[in-house]
Formats: structure tokens, sequence, C-alpha cells
């Protein structure tokens, strides 16, 4: 019963989502005009939470993002996406953009914070970490195995010192109870 009012709540977010975007991609004018007609589609990314194709004309955004975050913080990318779609290509994240994005009512910034850096973006933790075989202090979170094999020389940088020839890389091996989409803490 818990796990069908868990299912539906996610299915309603995502709904919730996707109308956003179309009705805020109708009200940019992104859409109407059909040969030059934007879309909103879903993607699975789990390290970038929306991305602005210009070829495809698509607003594209994480659909593992958006089932570990608010929505508030989920339509905060759509609308940072629609800024990118309505400056064009050249602009990135320039001044030009951060106008843009204040107004169509999004935070002008250019990457979200994860909460494993003080930010507010829960992420999908990766499946292998680079660690400290002696502190077991963790780095970096890899999703995909580094092809680096030997870590026998290799060090972080800005800390060669206490890290040169103790780095390893580690398989994350999640509890077979926890969610696919733990949290990175």
């Amino acid at each position: 019963m818990v796990e069908n009012i868990k299912m539906n709540d996610i299915a309603n977010k995502l709904n919730l989502i996707q109308q956003f975007a179309i009705e805020q991609l109708k009200h940019w004018g992104l859409t109407g005009d059909y040969s030059n007609d934007w879309c909103f589609v879903w993607d699975k990314s789990v390290r970038r939470y929306g991305q602005c194709r210009y070829n495809k004309q698509e607003i594209g955004v994480s659909k593992h993002l958006v089932k570990l975050n608010s929505i508030e913080e989920s339509k905060d990318v759509v609308l940072h996406e629609i800024a990118h779609a309505l400056t064009g290509r050249g602009h990135g994240h320039n001044a030009y953009w951060k106008r843009m994005c204040i107004k169509v009512g999004a935070r002008p910034e250019r990457c979200y914070k994860p909460e494993s850096k003080g930010g507010n973006v829960k992420t999908v933790q990766g499946k292998y970490n680079v660690i400290n075989k002696d502190t077991g202090e963790v780095y970096y979170s890899y999703h995909r195995r580094p092809k680096r094999t030997d870590w026998s020389q290799a060090w972080i940088q800005g800390r060669k010192r206490e890290t040169q020839g103790k780095l390893q890389v580690v398989a994350n091996t999640p509890n077979k109870s926890e969610s696919p989409y733990r949290l990175q803490v």
C-alpha cells in the first residue's frame, strides 16, 4: 500500500513537471509555430539535471533527478533551460542569459549545487568512489568505472603530499533493500 502511494506521488510529480514545461514553452512562444516548435523530453541522465538541445529544439530534464528533488527545484531547471532556448546558441551562462533567467523566473545560476557540497539538490550516488586507502575519505564519485587502471602514483590536485600513492577505486555496494536512487551524502 505504502509503495503504491509513493509510486503515485512520483508519477504525479513527473506529470506535473511535464505539464509545467509544456505550459512554459507555450507561454514564452517556443511552441505554436509549427516550423519552429520546441518540445519537452525526459532523459536518463544521472549527472546533469537539464539540457537545452538547440539542434533538436528540445528541453531535456533528468527523470532520475526530478524523482529525487522537490517540484520547485525541478521547475527552476525547466525555466533555466527555457532561458537557454530563448537566448539562443553562443550565450552559455553569460550576462544576457542571466537577464533572461530573471525574466522567466529562474535562478540565474550556472549549475546546481549538490547536497554533498553544501547545496540543496539531491543527486544519484555514483557506482565507484576514489578514496584515500589510509583514511577512507572519498574524493570523487563516478557513475562509470574510471578508465585509469593504475592509481599507484596518482594524486588529488592541490593535495599531492597527502594523497600521492594513496588513492584507490572502490565499488559502491548499496544495500539490496535500498532504492537504486540512493542519495549521495
